[in-house]
């Protein structure tokens, strides 16, 4: 694998700029082979996170999904077309969700708020899954600020942010609920949506809308410059969840 920017259109998925104009043109959206796939790791991940709160088995099963998502990641990265792209998606989703474990251990130590059960594998304060966890949905989330910055569609900055931020606040928190119920993580009682707190839900929604403006072009960057921009993702998550927290958490 080479590891630079994408130089010739072919590196990528060209079908998403063609898509698009037809769509602008013909009236006739339609979706690319990697939109297929991407909604199909969606539908993975809602199996896989339904499956487990069933079972309420605990870490272990968290682990699986995240390793099966991560597979699931994997094979479609190689088909060349697409794995300049989901490369990058993945690597800015690691570099964030590393940095992500002072959001946690500030949510378990400083606000109290944060619970994990004992027994499971942990990294600093949090499970040892937990990086993975955000990098897929990083990746997912990320995938749909992209699409949503390609020129073609004329989708304005601001509805861009508008849209990836309400996906962030209404598909992290149904992961949040079957964490609940799977015996992942649970929360201390505050204002909640079920057995999501209301601040977790501006928190998930306020890393996902600052998607879009860092990832418009996230092709014509090299690596080094995308595990920077995970970098700033990561720093941007303490931040929101001290303001979500002042805002709904007290």
């Amino acid at each position: 694998m080479v590891l630079g920017p994408a130089q010739r259109p072919s590196d990528y998925t060209p079908t998403a700029s063609v898509a698009a104009s037809a769509a602008v043109k013909g009236g006739n959206t339609r979706l690319t082979g990697l939109d297929r796939a991407m909604l199909g790791f969606l539908l993975l991940l809602v199996a896989c996170n339904v499956g487990a709160a069933l079972l309420a088995a605990g870490w272990e099963t968290a682990l699986a999904t995240e390793l099966l998502g991560a597979a699931y990641l994997l094979a479609l990265a190689v088909r060349p077309a697409w794995r300049p792209l989901l490369t990058r998606l993945f690597l800015l989703g690691a570099v964030a969700g590393v940095c992500e474990l002072f959001t946690d251990f500030a949510g378990e130590h400083v606000v109290r708020s944060l619970i994990y059960p004992a027994g499971a594998p942990m990294l600093w304060d949090s499970p040892i899954y937990m990086p993975l966890s955000w990098t897929l949905v990083l990746t997912q989330l990320g995938y749909l600020a992209w699409r949503l910055r390609d020129p073609a569609f004329r989708v304005p900055r601001w509805l861009a942010v508008a849209i990836t931020g309400i996906a962030g606040a209404a598909i992290v928190p149904f992961y949040e609920e079957m964490a609940f119920f799977a015996g992942w993580w649970r929360y201390r009682p505050v204002r909640v949506l079920g057995h999501t707190p209301l601040y977790v839900l501006l928190f998930e929604g306020l890393i996902a809308a600052a998607l879009p403006l860092l990832l418009g072009s996230l092709l014509s960057r090299g690596y080094r410059a995308v595990a920077l921009v995970g970098l700033a993702v990561g720093v941007w998550m303490p931040c929101a969840a001290l303001i979500a927290w002042l805002a709904l958490g007290r």
